[in-house]
């Protein structure tokens, strides 16, 4: 038994190294230019003057634009707690010029940028004329909890859907705290002026989830108020089949802590 034991443990292994090193060999996968060229699934907020601005929606998905300004590259990944850091994944890749020109991920590519994705990370690299431009992309991430890396130093801002927010301890949280959360239109905007390291984590509701909240309180509250009215009378119907039954049950046996 401990013989095929190891041998199985050894099998396992084996599999798992051979995994890594094809990972690697391959480069982490392709990301191939019709992920990056695909439709977002809104338009990008070029205009932005935050260095990250991100924007969600109901349907679990982001989309972000980076200010480029004097970077060479960005290094994007996720950290995970038991595989390590693993590539970020994104499609519709788009870059503006500082002059207002728009181009897509294959674009990109052809006039000298670079988007490569390794088994740790996906990079983002950018050509000697791209300096002052903005990269943008789309990825998957809900409202209710949404957590990116801070991937580049600056102001950030995170746009909730319509009827979000995050006002309600609990239920809505922020980090870091050092935010302000503006009005814009029917949407809050949480912005940071400053964000250097770590991650940016919002965790929202929609407005009317608080009336769900609230119910469920409520029927938890009843429930417990009547479980502990029916034990007690439980109790009490115990007691008395004792004292019927002559079983040494006394009148200060109500002062017993509950105990029979």
């Amino acid at each position: 038994m401990n013989r095929r034991f190891a041998l199985a443990v050894a099998a396992i292994a084996l599999l798992a190294v051979s995994a890594g090193c094809l990972g690697y060999a391959t480069g982490g996968g392709e990301v191939t230019n019709e992920t990056l060229d695909a439709e977002p699934p809104h338009g990008y907020d070029f205009d932005t003057d935050r260095d990250a601005a991100f924007n969600l929606t109901t349907d679990a998905r982001y989309t972000v634009v980076y200010a480029v300004d004097d970077r060479e590259e960005i290094r994007l990944y996720r950290q995970t707690p038991y595989a390590g850091d693993q590539p970020l994944e994104f499609e519709a890749f788009r870059y503006r010029y500082p002059d207002g020109e728009v181009i897509t991920g294959s674009e990109f590519r052809a006039r000298g940028g670079e988007i490569e994705r390794t088994t740790d990370e996906t990079w983002i690299r950018f050509a000697d004329d791209m300096s002052g431009g903005k990269a943008a992309f789309a990825g998957a991430g809900s409202p209710r909890r949404f957590s990116m890396r801070a991937y580049v130093e600056g102001s950030y801002a995170v746009t909730l859907p319509p009827q979000f927010s995050t006002e309600v301890p609990i239920v809505g949280h922020v980090s870091p705290r050092d935010h302000a959360v503006e009005t814009v239109g029917d949407r809050d905007r949480i912005v940071w002026e400053e964000v250097t390291s770590g991650s940016v984590v919002v965790q929202s509701y929609r407005e009317g989830d608080l009336v769900v909240f609230g119910v469920i309180l409520v029927i938890g509250a009843v429930a417990a108020v009547a479980g502990t009215l029916y034990f007690r009378r439980q109790l009490e119907a115990l007691r008395q089949r004792r004292r019927d039954l002559g079983l040494g049950v006394y009148e200060d046996d109500d002062d017993d802590d509950g105990l029979l």
